[in-house]
């Protein structure tokens, strides 16, 4: 096998526009927009038949190895109830973003609003406690851990 990294994943949403304004306040911006339209060659690509879709690839940083998202609002077929799957279901349960800021961002999650899943979790090190991660969720609900991770 040559594969060397993961490209994007994949997340429906039920109002591109509000699940975009969230994402991109979390630092995400638009690489490739897509436009409102369906496609022969990705319907059958994904096994969706024929399909109305509008989205965007969204990448998060200047690294153009960086890992992408790709969101999309389906038109046609159309699912207007996200059913998000639970953290112990099998499937991705859960998005995991490394912070250099953690405190910072997690004040500015609040600010936006989001639903924590539960309280900032800590861990013991040799200089003491420390956060270590925080769940929340999006505006369907999708899981999202934001992870205290420095930079070096």
């Amino acid at each position: 096998m040559n594969i060397h990294s993961l490209f994007h994943v994949n997340l429906n949403c039920v109002d591109f526009e509000r699940s975009l304004a969230f994402y991109q306040a979390l630092g995400f911006t638009v690489e490739i927009p897509f436009p409102e339209a369906g496609h022969r060659a990705v319907g059958e690509g994904l096994g969706v038949g024929e399909h109305w879709v509008k989205g965007a690839l969204l990448r998060l940083g200047d690294d153009p190895n960086a890992a992408r998202l790709d969101l999309l609002e389906w038109i046609r077929p159309r699912n207007s109830e996200p059913s998000p799957l639970k953290l112990t279901d099998p499937g991705i349960v859960r998005i995991a973003l490394s912070s250099s800021d953690f405190e910072a961002d997690v004040a500015r999650l609040r600010e936006l609003g989001v639903t924590f899943v539960a309280d900032v979790v800590y861990r013991k090190t040799p200089d003491g406690e420390r956060p270590w991660f925080v769940c929340f969720q999006d505006p369907d609900g999708n899981v999202l851990e934001l992870v205290n991770r420095p930079r070096s």
